[in-house]
């Protein structure tokens, strides 16, 4: 994985905190947390995620439906951000 941006990362983690079912710190949250198996984010909660990080990040993920299709880690999502962001 690429270097990712450590103010994406904390940002993004803050985000998923806000969204998961189960308590969890937002310091804590690595790059290689899986989402769905380490931090219990069902379907529902990633499309929430998703659409809180558009809002956050003022990036749209249309158009990078494949990407967004191979998230899997938090590293993988802080990463298509970086990446979009950077594109803007």
């Amino acid at each position: 994985m690429s270097d990712v941006s450590a103010s994406t990362l904390a940002r993004f983690a803050t985000l998923i905190a806000n969204v998961s079912r189960n308590p969890v710190q937002p310091e804590t949250i690595t790059t290689a947390a899986s989402l769905a198996e380490d931090l219990a984010l069902d379907s529902i909660s990633l499309v929430a995620l998703l659409a809180l990080a558009e809002e956050a990040f003022g990036v749209a993920f249309s158009g990078h439906s494949q990407r967004v299709a191979g998230i899997q880690t938090v590293g993988d999502a802080v990463e298509l951000i970086d990446s979009l962001t950077a594109a803007a």
